[in-house]
């Protein structure tokens, strides 16, 4: 039965609360980027929504997306569509992973076939989705576009299973990791962990921005920390959606090794962003590696089978994982005449490049 859409744009954030808690009812969400507490904060934070569009099966609604469209050439005019983006760098700074389609996997190809069918119709040349996980290609979606250029980024993760964590990794890993606890705790004492509790976390966040500025302020897109849109939206995310949340903080003795932010979701740990203290004198200490390694027995011992470090390449999160997957930015080319263009530009771009 084939799946409609209809398209909606919400004048105010209570409008979008009650159409999110409405539709959420229905819709098994696999991860937290994609659940009612992602996108209901999300929404609050932008000043601007763009436009949603409402997947219907028999005149039910089964799922949703957002679409940000931004010009690709101005002449002749082309438009892009990004999937569960603003358009907006500052808004989209929170970064979604495990991105796509709002929907129960059940109905995700179905879905996406309509969303393509509109592109198709609205002249749209591209869709784009960031950092997707697990969408798999049909026929079907295939015969909807000229072409799919996939783009793949490795996501990290730590299976928890085992009692004994440590032997999972290499001989290195598990050596750095020793000697590094072994001095912290000669030195400062023995390693601990407390987890925020409900009055705790926003002044256990506040440290954590403080450290993660200091760390990532210079680089090019900049600290969360300091971005308006990247603060309303994970403090409307702790006030209204706690029992997603885990800020933990790590310390030797009395001295802090650092915090971490972290989404609880099914049987998964999503280790989201941490600021750590990195003012240690010996090179030997490893405050990342203590902290992870420690967090990990924390998780596994509450029940948790899985700790992910999610997208992005790091030595630590190499070293620390157990399993590598991958993430993929997908380009579909529509069957438009934008899109002719914009895939025949691509292949001009890959034969000069």
């Amino acid at each position: 039965m084939a799946v409609f859409l209809e398209r909606k744009i919400f004048a105010s954030f209570e409008e979008v609360k009650i159409f999110l808690r409405e539709v959420h009812e229905h819709i098994d969400t696999r991860t937290p980027f994609t659940s009612l507490a992602w996108q209901e904060s999300w929404a609050y934070s932008l000043k601007l929504f763009p436009s949603l569009y409402i997947f219907k099966l028999e005149n039910q609604p089964i799922g949703y997306c957002w679409i940000a469209s931004k010009k690709t050439l101005h002449f002749p005019p082309i438009h892009s569509w990004y999937l569960n983006q603003s358009g907006i760098i500052n808004e989209d700074q929170v970064w979604i992973e495990y991105n796509t389609l709002i929907c129960s996997k059940k109905h995700e190809q179905a879905c996406l076939i309509s969303l393509l069918e509109e592109a198709n119709r609205s002249h749209v040349c591209k869709l784009y989705i960031s950092m997707a996980n697990d969408i798999s290609i049909s026929k079907e979606i295939i015969e909807n576009t000229l072409g799919i250029k996939a783009e793949t980024i490795n996501g990290y993760r730590t299976s928890m299973f085992t009692p004994d964590l440590e032997k999972q990794f290499s001989k290195n890993t598990r050596s750095q990791i020793r000697r590094s606890t072994r001095l912290l705790e000669d030195q400062y004492g023995s390693i601990s962990v407390n987890e925020a509790s409900e009055t705790q976390r926003h002044i256990f966040l506040d440290n954590l921005g403080a450290l993660h500025k200091e760390k990532w302020s210079d680089s090019t897109e900049g600290s969360g920390f300091e971005n308006p849109s990247f603060l309303a939206h994970h403090t409307y995310f702790l006030e209204n959606f706690s029992e997603y949340v885990s800020i933990a903080e790590v310390k030797a003795g009395t001295t802090l090794l650092g915090y971490t932010y972290n989404f609880v979701f099914g049987d998964t740990v999503y280790f989201y962003c941490s600021g750590i203290n990195y003012q240690f004198a010996n090179n030997k200490i490893k405050p990342g590696y203590t902290l992870h390694f420690t967090l990990m027995e924390y998780y596994r011992k509450q029940g948790f089978h899985w700790y992910d470090f999610l997208g992005g390449e790091s030595r630590y999160k190499e070293s620390l994982c157990t399993q590598v997957y991958a993430f993929t930015n997908l380009t579909f080319y529509t069957k438009s005449t934008g899109g002719r263009l914009a895939r025949l530009l691509q292949r001009l771009k890959q034969r000069l490049s």
